[in-house]
């Protein structure tokens, strides 16, 4: 197996990973599904969005594992790119969920003040997962490059 192969197997991992993360959090956190009790039906509009995040990652984690192309690998780059920012900037919707800034959001989002539910650093592990996956698909991209004309291939010695 190449290592280009090998690599985007790899790095299908975390994206696996905050598929978990993604359904450990719909499934424990009350506040995530109910907007902190204020909705009695069905869940809550945040809690489809990480739903849909969960099954982006999960999709991710088997395009990468099956494709296994340094192509594949740059869609992981973008979509991890994408969802931290997504999770991130979901603290500008600090006044739909009922907080009075978007800086008491954050601190209720990465574990600093807490107001109950289970969500409690299973977010900040999320976003971190999202970063890394990033910067190690950024590095796993360059890695697996093509030579330049003239370069030794991967692997080779010159001279």
């Amino acid at each position: 197996m190449s290592a280009k192969r090998l690599g985007a197997r790899i790095y299908s991992l975390p994206f696996f990973l905050a598929f978990v993360l993604s359904i450990v959090m719909l499934a424990t956190d009350n506040n995530l599904r109910t907007d902190f009790g204020t909705v009695t039906s069905g869940y809550y509009l945040h809690w489809y969005v990480v739903l849909i995040t969960g099954l982006a990652d999960l999709a991710g984690a088997a395009l990468l594992a099956t494709l296994a192309t340094r192509k594949a690998i740059l869609g992981g780059v973008v979509g991890s790119g994408l969802l931290a920012l997504v999770f991130v900037g979901d603290i500008l919707t600090y006044s739909q969920v009922g907080f009075s800034s978007p800086s008491s959001f954050a601190d209720y989002l990465f574990g600093i003040t807490y107001y109950g539910g289970n969500i409690r650093y299973l977010y900040d592990l999320l976003v971190a997962v999202y970063l890394a996956t990033f910067v190690g698909g950024l590095i796993l991209f360059w890695r697996t490059r093509e030579s330049a004309p003239g370069e030794p291939a991967e692997g080779q010695e010159s001279g």
